[in-house]
């Protein structure tokens, strides 16, 4: 039987002034290679990333609307009838450190979400400029991860404190930390993998708070499954695996990808996993000279009918060279 996506995602050539003028069901529009400073509409989400490769592309969410809009301290926000999509773009020349920046990002996340109809996070996006900037616990994601816990303010114990999250670095010269989300009335369906340690239950040696997410969250919502996958890269256990070697690393991430897969169709009582073609890939590469060898491995290895865009961005660990994260529909 088919149901009607919750969250309509895809990639679309035309402005993003094009597309925010469809105004019936677009929740947001993500435009690449621009500061989240330079907003010009609560639906529009200027990410500091370049696409790399052609063409230029936009990222577009759609659901159910009428959609409203508005802002909340520096939250800005567009809620449709059953998901709400919130960005806070804040400028460290005003803000202070990163651990701080980060703490009154998540401060305002969480305030927001008290208030809001839709109160559940399912996938939180956090792009830091400079993230590998300093050294041992002084480096930047390091002093994020921080922050965060200072905002969280929990032992995760046995379960993860924040849905399903991706962390990636903008260039040190942008000043603004950006962190967006989707949120909805009724909590995901958090998965783990079990290829991997929990985030949260990281060893110390990746630093002095551990960080804060599930590696996927389903979102259930008229009778469809859509999968949130986590930023997901070559770590098997805690560690991260095949060094210098950026195929190797594409294709582990695809493994933890299909792992997490199966994990959540065994949670929901199915074995079977199914890739549809509605859904997105998302690709983020530290090195621009790398795309032609991960474009050829992403061709060989996940399937053709997913839309996919290459995003130049540092991953959080100075060892990985990729990471994939994606929004996945689900059939059962």
């Amino acid at each position: 039987m088919n149901h009607r996506l919750s969250l309509r995602a895809s990639y679309q050539k035309g402005s993003a002034e094009h597309w925010l003028e469809q105004t019936d069901e677009v929740l947001a529009v993500f435009e690449f290679g621009r500061s989240p400073l330079e907003s010009i509409d609560s639906r529009h989400v200027p990410v500091a990333l370049r696409q790399l490769g052609e063409p230029a592309m936009k990222e577009v969410w759609c659901c159910d609307g009428p959609i409203k809009t508005g802002s909340w301290d520096k939250l800005k926000f567009s809620q449709g009838e059953q998901l709400t999509m919130g960005h806070i773009a804040l400028d460290l020349r005003e803000t202070g450190d990163m651990r701080e920046s980060s703490r009154l990002a998540y401060d305002i996340l969480q305030t927001y979400l008290q208030q809001s109809p839709h109160q559940w996070p399912l996938k939180i996006w956090n792009y830091i400029p400079g993230i590998n900037r300093g050294s041992g616990d002084d480096e930047l994601y390091r002093q994020f991860c921080l922050g965060r816990a200072d905002a969280v303010l929990i032992d995760p114990g046995d379960r993860p404190p924040l849905p399903a999250a991706t962390a990636i670095g903008s260039s040190a010269e942008e000043p603004a930390l950006q962190v967006y989300f989707l949120a909805a009335a009724l909590p995901g369906l958090d998965v783990e993998n079990p290829r991997q340690v929990s985030a949260w239950r990281y060893p110390r040696q990746y630093g002095p708070k551990s960080p804060l997410f599930s590696r996927g969250t389903i979102l259930r919502l008229n009778g469809s499954q859509q999968f949130l996958i986590s930023g997901t890269a070559s770590v098997v256990g805690h560690q991260t695996h095949h060094e210098n070697q950026v195929a190797n690393q594409l294709s582990e991430s695809l493994r933890n990808v299909h792992s997490l897969l199966q994990e959540g169709h065994r949670l929901m009582g199915d074995s079977s996993v199914h890739l549809e073609d509605q859904g997105i890939f998302k690709v983020y590469i530290r090195n621009p000279g790398d795309l032609d060898l991960i474009r050829q491995t992403m061709d060989a290895e996940a399937p053709a009918e997913i839309p996919r865009i290459y995003l130049q961005g540092d991953i959080c660990r100075e060892n990985l060279l990729t990471e994939i994260d994606g929004l996945i529909n689900l059939t059962r």
